[in-house]
């Protein structure tokens, strides 16, 4: 959840508004919170008073700091609803929140409560106010409680202290204004503080509202007051507008208010007083007004754009501007003009009127409009008239008048200091231009010419290429023939290095495989052997043997599988020192034998979180990236290392403050500039000639890193060679030892009857998974393809795991498969088997609750062990 939903809010209350769990309740989550809705919560969150926002019909509770206290035992009715949380008093609140809801505002005295404060409990009592809540459109969307101690007058009440005491401590201490009016002749009896602020501090006590607030009459609040005392209905209003005139003000003083006028009854049900409440939310409608014009003007501006974009030519493109600007404002007449030579006349090419309104079309001279007009258009000045008669001298006047114009914002258009063009709007009645059209015309013009400029130039363009096409095509002929042997001796140059390098790394492959098949074959051999011997002492050791080979293929091909990009992400806690020395045969073939490899590990180094194979990945290709730098060979130094990162480092390298490990890879080739540095890491970039280099292998050690909660830097300078770091940030654990990845315990049995489903359609592996889990006490079932899994699935509705390969035959991949099965059964447990982590199809490892994915080839306890886990599910989805 984004902190700067509430960017002023501090304190408890507004850290647990920003991470409660919204979208268990009515409200939905906070990002889809409406704006009044926001501003609402922000209110109460920053109030110094007691308040809890009810909101909805459901009336959710949302509260700030000093409401806790009142909540006693209540401290969980964030977000509940008023009816359950305050159930034992609901009947007595449910006709204050129906009120409320229709518009009226209420208020509870004296409500005794067992507060809790410094940590024990006691008694208090509180006298809670409750608002309607509403909109910009004055509709009712919740109920304000503010609540005022009373205990203090409570308790003087039972000294005796006067009935008109405690209502002035309320009063005074309440957030928004307040007063008590008299009837039938509207005394103003009472006013709190804030009342007295908002009228300007005028002396109104004890005096009537026609003689305090004079204003009040021909704004028609005091026939308000009248309608209340008539009916004995309360009034409120939202957002309305009120114009205060304090005796010492020079003009009027504009203030939105939200209010409630309630009538105050006897026992007897005579209204013996009318109660005003409310607050000034003049700041919080001012925006909202604000927010309002500058969505509809980048509304009109992106509509403009649209338009407009549709014109082939200057002429077409203008008249589409003029026309909707002036529709957009209601004014009489928009028009642009292009500027003589001599930049005194100019013509108006195209304008909009509006019905009843001349055309101005025509050249004019500039000096006729006044020296105002030149002086600032010349400059680059707006000229801004909002009334001819009274701003210009007569002779200027009559300029604008002759054409209709009694108003006008003149904009000019300077290109290289000199006035090109205008482009102005004109109204034919006195009009006071307000700075949203003002900053409206000022872009419009802008884009407008920048529009037109860019169709000239494509004109242009267009001409000169259709010159350039006839000469172009006498040299076709000749370029072909030279290309086409360029071409040719280029793709011969390519293919030549495409396959050194694919060589080179399928000897080694080659090399290794055959060693690994070498060890298989053999064991296996042997076992025959002493089998038909009958000497089966030996065998163990032989099985043990094949399994070790198997065991170092499947390392292998991981390794590969990292350097292609195509490995599930599976971060743990790793040691770097490890990791380098088991890469270290790996990378001395990948750099040739013209490169030194040396390795530098550090003592104690800590251990880290990672990717295993997106580490050696990003190793890999730092490594071959060295290599590439020193064409004549060199030295390739591999060093980890432990840092502490203060604020200083950890700022310059674009990280947190803290411990972390280092991998960094240098080289004594040839260096990088400044200049390549700061694009080193940028996707696609590389200084590799063309078809020797992607440029996203640093890319991709960057995004990593970054993913990792670490950074990627470089270090280097031309002709001293290169040195690329990776920080990673510490982990607390300990890597796990090797010999703690080889034991494996005793696989685990079925527990009672439980059914599998097998779909490979490699039979051998099929058979030996179906073999294994047969052991193990499962009811197996098989499948060859994803078809005929289905047929089983539907009639076998007591299969409690699919077990499938993702690479199938016949139209159903693994994951499709999986994905058809859970709209019959959506709690089917999967498991994933694959010779490679195909990310495409597995959503790239992102995978839904109760998935798991596994890679051949896999020995029969990590088959059980995997199996036994996701059944029970101990390792989720």
């Amino acid at each position: 959840m984004a902190s700067s939903i509430f960017p002023s809010s501090t304190g408890l209350m507004a850290d647990k508004i920003r991470s409660f769990a919204w979208e268990r309740t009515p409200l939905g989550p906070i990002e889809s919170w409406s704006p009044a809705l926001k501003i609402s919560v922000e209110a109460v969150v920053a109030s110094k008073f007691p308040q809890c926002l009810f909101w909805g019909p459901d009336l959710i509770a949302i509260y700030n700091d000093e409401f806790l206290p009142i909540l006693g035992a209540k401290e969980e009715a964030l977000g509940q609803p008023l009816r359950v949380t305050w159930s034992e008093t609901w009947e007595a609140l449910r006709p204050i929140a129906e009120d409320a809801l229709a518009g009226i505002a209420g208020y509870h005295e004296d409500f005794q409560l067992q507060t809790t404060r410094h940590g024990h409990t006691e008694t208090a009592y509180f006298t809670f106010c409750y608002a309607p809540v509403r909109d910009e459109n004055g509709t009712v969307l919740g109920m304000l409680d503010t609540a005022i101690e009373t205990t203090d007058a409570v308790h003087g009440r039972r000294s005796l202290i006067s009935e008109r005491e405690r209502y002035r401590q309320m009063f005074e201490n309440a957030p928004g204004f307040m007063a008590m009016l008299s009837v039938p002749d509207f005394r103003i009896e009472y006013a709190n503080p804030a009342y007295m602020r908002l009228i300007g501090d005028r002396d109104v006590i004890g005096r009537k509202v026609i003689d305090a607030l004079p204003e009040a009459i021909s704004q028609g609040y005091l026939d308000i007051l009248q309608e209340i005392l008539q009916s004995g209905k309360a009034y409120a209003a939202a957002g309305k507008l009120f114009s205060f005139m304090p005796p010492a003000a020079a003009q009027a003083q504009d203030r939105y208010l939200d209010f409630v006028y309630q009538p105050i009854r006897s026992p007897g049900g005579e209204i013996t007083n009318i109660f005003v409440s409310g607050s000034d939310v003049t700041e919080r409608t001012l925006g909202e007004e604000t927010l309002r014009r500058s969505e509809a003007r980048l509304r009109f501006l992106d509509d403009l754009a649209k338009e407009t974009g549709k014109g082939a030519d200057a002429d077409t493109i203008l008249a589409v501007t003029t026309r909707m600007v002036g529709e957009y404002l209601r004014l009489s007449n928009c028009a642009y003009a292009d500027m003589d030579d001599d930049e005194d006349g100019f013509t108006i090419r195209g304008d909009w009127a509006a019905e009843g309104s001349p055309s101005i079309v025509g050249h004019y001279s500039l000096a006729a409009f006044g020296r105002l007009a030149v002086s600032n258009l010349t400059r680059g000045l707006p000229l801004i008239v909002n009334d001819n008669q009274k701003e210009l001298a007569p002779e200027e006047a009559k300029t604008f008048q002759d054409i209709g114009i009694a108003a006008t914002i003149c904009m000019p258009l300077l290109r290289g200091g000199k006035l090109t063009a205008l482009m102005a709007i004109h109204d034919k009645v006195p009009h006071t231009w307000s700075a949203e059209e003002l900053a409206l015309i000022r872009e419009v013009t802008e884009r407008s010419w920048a529009h037109i400029q860019r169709v000239r130039a494509e004109a242009e363009l267009r001409s000169t290429a259709e010159a350039l096409a006839a000469l172009n095509a006498s040299l076709e002929a000749r370029v072909e023939e030279r290309t086409a042997a360029l071409v040719q001796a280029e793709e011969a140059l390519r293919h030549s290095q495409k396959m050194e390098a694919v060589g080179q790394l399928t000897g080694g492959l080659a090399h290794d495989f055959n060693n690994i098949l070498a060890g298989i074959g053999g064991s296996l051999e042997l076992m025959n052997t002493r089998l038909s011997q009958g000497r089966i002492a030996d065998v163990d050791r032989y099985l043990h043997g094949a399994q070790s080979a198997v065991k170092r293929a499947a390392g292998l091909t991981q390794r590969l599988l990292a350097f292609s990009r195509r490995q599930t992400l599976d971060p743990k806690p790793l040691d770097l020192n490890r990791l380098v020395a088991g890469m270290h045969d790996l990378i001395a073939r990948s750099v040739g034998p013209s490169v030194a490899v040396e390795a530098v590990a550090a003592g104690g180094l800590w251990t880290t979180f990672a990717d295993v194979g997106q580490l050696e990945n990003a190793l890999l290709n730092l490594c071959i990236n060295a290599r590439d730098a020193m064409p004549d060979g060199g030295k390739v130094t591999i060093e980890t290392a432990n840092r502490w990162m203060d604020e200083r480092a950890a700022r310059e390298r674009g990280l947190a403050p803290g411990q972390y490990v280092s991998l960094c890879v240098s080289d004594t080739g040839t260096g990088m500039s400044s200049e390549t540095i700061a694009r080193a890491f940028d996707p696609f970039f590389t200084t590799k000639p063309t078809g020797q280099g992607t440029g996203l292998g640093l890319s991709m050690v960057y995004g990593f890193a970054g993913q990792s909660d670490g950074s990627a830097r470089i270090y280097s300078e031309v002709g001293q060679g290169t040195m690329v770091c990776l920080y990673l940030p510490r982990y607390a654990a300990e890597a796990p030892d090797e010999e703690e990845f080889e034991r494996e315990p005793e696989a685990p049995r079925a527990s009672g009857s439980q059914t599998i489903l097998v779909v490979d359609d490699e039979p051998l592996v099929r058979m030996v998974a179906v073999e294994i889990l047969t052991e193990l006490g499962y009811d197996v079932l098989e499948a060859d393809d994803g078809p005929s899994a289905m047929k089983l699935l539907q009639s076998h509705r007591d299969i409690c795991l699919l077990l499938t390969d993702v690479g199938l035959p016949n139209g159903m991949n693994g994951r499709q498969l999986a994905d058809a099965a859970r709209l019959g059964q959506p709690d089917l447990k999967v498991l994933f088997i694959t010779g490679y982590a195909e990310n495409a199809v597995l959503n790239h490892g992102h995978l839904e609750r109760g998935m798991q994915v596994m890679t051949k080839p896999f020995s029969g306890e990590a088959l059980a062990r995997r199996v036994n886990d996701i059944i029970k599910g101990e390792h989720g989805g």
